[in-house]
């Protein structure tokens, strides 16, 4: 039984370029027949190897192509997303303000580069959240969930670590932001949002040397 793609029409996908002809490119999409990309899809010229974010499609003659030219396949209309709410991402292109990523396989939206506090890479599918619909209808996106909820769970990681750690966690003010990644996942600024509400619980206290547990 020939076994389905897995890529799609409609999709976007990372693919790889495996050759460049006078009519365009070719791309490695695991199928018999290599697929077309066109000169005039492309946004920058391209060498054999090169990995590309495409959106699949099909031509005036129902023949499957490429595009890279990602905005013009992307849904034009209203967007029914609620801030908070979690989608799917794929990591479309870098920018100086960050990264632009499509939702959904429907909308494209960007993470802003001092919001972001893991590895990125082009052609990646995370899970994301929607942080702003702007009135200008571009979309702001955050890699993990704002509010209540997010610095909830912080603060219960924080408790887990102090208990398996006998009451103590050697972070303090000069903790670098890395390490607060590495240990939580999140920016400094939110790990302290956390903190605050656990001291104000009176679940912990805070000194020079880190941070006790009340027992």
């Amino acid at each position: 039984m020939e076994q389905a793609p897995t890529v799609q029409i409609e999709d976007f996908a990372l693919l790889r370029v495996v050759s460049v002809t006078p009519i365009g490119a070719f791309l490695d999409w695991d199928q018999p027949k290599d697929l077309f990309l066109p000169f005039s899809e492309q946004t920058q010229e391209l060498q054999e190897g090169d990995d590309v974010v495409v959106k699949v499609y099909l031509d005036n003659m129902d023949r499957p192509c490429a595009s890279m030219r990602l905005e013009r396949h992307l849904d034009k209309g209203p967007v029914s997303y609620k801030e908070n709410e979690a989608v799917q991402l794929m990591i479309a292109t870098e920018t100086e303000l960050g990264f632009k990523a499509i939702i959904n396989n429907q909308h494209i939206g960007l993470l802003y580069k001092n919001e972001i506090f893991q590895p990125l890479y082009v052609g990646d599918i995370v899970q994301g959240f929607i942080r702003k619909l702007r009135e200008d209808k571009k979309i702001d996106l955050i890699l993990r969930q704002a509010g209540h909820k997010a610095t909830g769970d912080i603060g219960e990681k924080i408790i887990e670590l102090l208990k398996s750690g006998n009451g103590f966690l050697a972070i303090n003010d000069k903790t670098p932001p890395e390490k607060i990644y590495d240990l939580f996942g999140v920016s400094k600024k939110k790990y302290k949002v956390a903190l605050g509400g656990l001291y104000k619980k009176k679940l912990i206290t805070v000194a020079d040397d880190g941070i006790h547990l009340v027992k």
